[in-house]
């Protein structure tokens, strides 16, 4: 008799509230989605794990990397939310090693002080076509893409789920989501739902 297909998960990360975001859709997302069951290409059940990072350059990654490490060898992908102050969702291409925007995390640091080593820049091995077309019919109104991060968290992390994407074997994403004065976070977990469906049947 024929196994079931192995469960694999999807790290699904968003963060919690900073400077002026006192409601961050991203973490909001992100916790409404844990525990939701999609189904991959392979016809197994891929599960997606939420979890709300600091606003930490020190810590956000630690959490990240502790996450995947809890997640065992099932990790199919990562896909890491955050808020920008535009009414589209973002695509972005690509994260840097050094962070050069000038605001503090929650901790009072700043991105300056955290070069990385290893290469100036990763890229997601994504199709950001097919990316936002999934998007688009999930129904998202606006979507563009970006090679620019921000210089922010989001950067951060960005660049620390392409690392582990680079050794662990997995595909890794970054999204930036509207703010809640443009799309509530109801809206915003019925169009992150839908893509992730998409996104599961093709990996």
């Amino acid at each position: 008799m024929p196994r079931p297909p192995l469960m694999r998960t999807l790290l699904l990360t968003g963060f919690e509230p900073f400077l002026d975001v006192p409601l961050n859709p991203s973490g909001e997302v992100a916790r409404q989605l844990d525990g939701a069951c999609l189904e991959d290409s392979r016809g197994g059940d891929l599960a997606v794990h939420g979890r709300v990072l600091p606003v930490a350059f020190e810590r956000a990654p630690g959490e990240l990397e502790a996450a995947l490490d809890g997640l065992g060898q099932g990790v199919a992908a990562v896909v890491s939310l955050g808020v920008h102050r535009g009414p589209a969702f973002r695509l972005e291409q690509r994260a840097g090693a050094v962070f050069q925007s000038g605001q503090p995390d929650n901790d009072g640091q700043v991105g300056g002080g955290v070069p990385l080593e290893g290469p100036a820049e990763r890229h997601t091995s994504l199709d950001l076509d097919r990316c936002e077309l999934w998007l688009r019919a999930a129904g998202a109104e606006e979507v563009s893409r970006s090679d620019d991060a921000g210089g922010y968290l989001c950067e951060r992390i960005y660049r620390a789920g392409l690392d582990a994407a680079s050794t662990r074997g997995f595909s890794a994403l970054f999204l930036h989501v509207p703010p809640v004065e443009h799309l509530r976070v109801e809206a915003q977990v019925d169009v992150v739902r839908g893509f992730l469906a998409a996104f599961a049947r093709e990996l």
